[in-house]
């Protein structure tokens, strides 16, 4: 009898791309560090990657630091309104939410649409009337508005950075996972729908290569479908590195001068980042590693 070998297990986490504020990036990486840790613990936990990555944004979520969850930007008639999306990678099912004003947590529902629901992607709200048949508390859409997003709402001033959040993770059985929250754009129209929920812009996640996850200008992200682009990166044979390198290229092709990061992990444990802004939060462990690492990768 043959028993197959465990994989190296891998967490990655990103908290937005483009210009943090000097008085920002420490809290960015230290909020992506953290959420790395609570998501590795997961993986050692013997748990999931699908686990994994929604604990992972779970944290990232809870962190006023970004723009997820509390914390997340505040729309024309200021209000949040929060997508998430998440994915398997052995199945690739994939759940989705958009337009969430009043779920703490947008990844967890995310999950459930993918699990409980028959469906890929709900909306508004459709998506919290199934969240309360599933029992999720409502919570008023005020927990989520910081002081720090209601000064930029009132002076009209726009985030200078797409701090949505996401996670990748492979675990020790091989599965891969990817997902991602985000309270959208500044000042958006209500209604408005970016590329987070949407598997092959936002994120994407496959076994047999590898899984990713996007941030940074949404219509920039969709035009080039990105999560998709560099997944074909990936099935051409190229290791996460590799393809999180010649990422940019593919994409200034599709999308000249677009705006985006991405973080990357393939089958075989190898992590990659990349980015066309300015700078992307990160922070990752992988098996062997002693600590989790961070930083704000520059460009």
């Amino acid at each position: 009898m043959t028993t197959r070998p465990l994989s190296p297990m891998v967490i990655f986490v990103h908290g937005g791309a483009g210009r943090f504020p000097d008085w920002r990036r420490q809290d960015a990486v230290a909020g992506c560090k953290a959420a790395a840790t609570t998501g590795w613990q997961v993986l050692v936990d013997g748990r999931s990657a699908l686990d994994a990555v929604e604990a992972a944004v779970r944290a990232l979520e809870d962190n006023p630091v970004f723009n997820a969850g509390h914390g997340s930007v505040l729309n024309a008639a200021g209000q949040v309104e929060m997508d998430a999306g998440i994915m398997d990678g052995a199945s690739r099912a994939t759940g989705a939410v958009t337009l969430i004003q009043h779920v703490e947590h947008p990844i967890s529902l995310a999950r459930l649409v993918m699990t409980a629901s028959g469906h890929a992607i709900l909306g508004g709200p459709g998506a919290e009337a199934f969240a309360q048949q599933q029992g999720v508390a409502m919570v008023d859409n005020a927990l989520f508005r910081t002081p720090y997003r209601i000064q930029q709402y009132q002076q009209q001033v726009q985030a200078e950075t797409a701090d949505t959040v996401g996670a990748v993770a492979l675990d020790a059985r091989g599965n891969l996972a990817a997902a991602n929250s985000t309270g959208g754009i500044s000042f958006k129209l209500p209604g408005r729908v970016g590329d987070s929920p949407l598997p092959g812009a936002g994120y994407y996640a496959d076994n047999r290569y590898g899984a990713v996850v996007t941030t940074g200008q949404g219509k920039h992200i969709l035009r080039a479908g990105l999560s998709f682009l560099i997944m074909d990166l990936l099935a051409s044979g190229l290791s996460a590195p590799e393809a999180a390198a010649q990422a940019q290229a593919r994409f200034h092709h599709r999308v000249p001068q677009g705006q985006a990061g991405w973080i990357v992990v393939d089958a075989a444990g190898q992590v990659g980042v990349g980015h066309s802004t300015q700078s992307i939060a990160h922070a990752w462990r992988a098996a062997g590693m002693g600590d989790v690492v961070g930083g704000m990768e520059a460009g």
